[in-house]
């Protein structure tokens, strides 16, 4: 199904207030199998809330992300199609379908700089 995993790298640089709003790539048309943060400089209390730009799917929220590099593997919890019920012992890939990644930062320190990449499946 898909060929090649490409990574995408994206600097982030928090403004004045300590956030931040960047984007991976321009049209990833795949799955998002793993992403890595390295915070750099950016302050400890540093919240992560990553989603398609477009569709606004939630790929990765993370509150108080540290100081140190740290690798997410995110997944999807499903839901039944009978009842729309949460399973509970199953998770599934995250897609993002034409559209960038957005990733949101808040909390980051005055100025405060970081990576975040990520691995998609295309």
């Amino acid at each position: 199904m898909f060929s090649q995993m490409i990574e995408y790298v994206v600097p982030i640089v928090a403004n004045s207030s300590g956030a931040a709003t960047v984007y991976a790539g321009s049209r990833i048309n795949g799955v998002v199998h793993a992403i890595k943060y390295e915070p750099g400089t950016l302050a400890t209390g540093a919240t992560l809330v990553v989603s398609g730009e477009t569709t606004k799917v939630p790929i990765l929220t993370k509150a108080s992300a540290g100081t140190t590099d740290v690798w997410f593997y995110p997944r999807a919890i499903p839901n039944k199609t009978t009842d729309g019920a949460v399973f509970t012992d199953v998770a599934c890939e995250l897609h993002v379908f034409e559209e960038r990644i957005k990733i949101a930062v808040t909390g980051g320190g005055a100025a405060g700089a970081g990576t975040i990449t990520f691995y998609v499946y295309e």
